[in-house]
């Protein structure tokens, strides 16, 4: 999906979601873009919210305005987010169900498994600076490393370029 930017990281708190709020921030200026967060952990949720559920997983369309990640996503200018919960030998399945109203759109996604199905645009693993990367599996995907030292990313989200439905950078 070349229309995707994929956003995984080296654990918990390492600045997943900023990153994605910051990016949403940036391009919402000039286009519309959905904000996707695909997380295995299964949370109460509002039944008004649901746009599909089954015994594998739960699709939300994310109307609430709070602080959870997809609601912040929400707040820093996307047009639409989906939150899907969904265990990973469950989330080929769950994307399937989605990858319909997402193939024309510009996504910016947090996921820490969907890289095992989808090539996304670009692809960025955020850690801590100084942080030894724990998920080495992950870079066999060839993500840009992005440091966050808690306060700033050493990756400049001005040069993401969007061209045609397709991420690249700048060089």
């Amino acid at each position: 999906m070349p229309n995707m930017i994929l956003i995984s990281g080296n654990g918990r708190n390492v600045g997943k979601t900023f990153l994605a709020c910051k990016i949403i921030q940036h391009l919402s200026q000039k286009v519309e873009v959905i904000g996707l967060k695909i997380s295995p952990h299964f949370h109460e949720y509002n039944k008004l919210d649901v746009v599909f559920k089954n015994d594998k997983f739960v699709i939300l369309d994310e109307k609430q305005i709070n602080t959870k990640d997809s609601s912040l996503m929400l707040q820093a200018g996307a047009k639409k987010v989906w939150f899907v919960m969904v265990e990973q030998k469950n989330l080929k399945d769950a994307f399937k169900y989605l990858k319909s109203n997402l193939s024309d759109k510009t996504v910016i996604c947090e996921s820490g498994g969907l890289h095992e199905f989808v090539t996304p645009g670009l692809y960025l693993f955020v850690k801590r600076t100084g942080e030894e990367i724990v998920k080495t599996h992950l870079l066999k995907y060839s993500p840009i490393i992005v440091n966050n030292d808690g306060k700033n990313f050493d990756f400049d989200i001005r040069s993401i370029v969007l061209q045609n439905h397709k991420f690249s950078l700048k060089n």
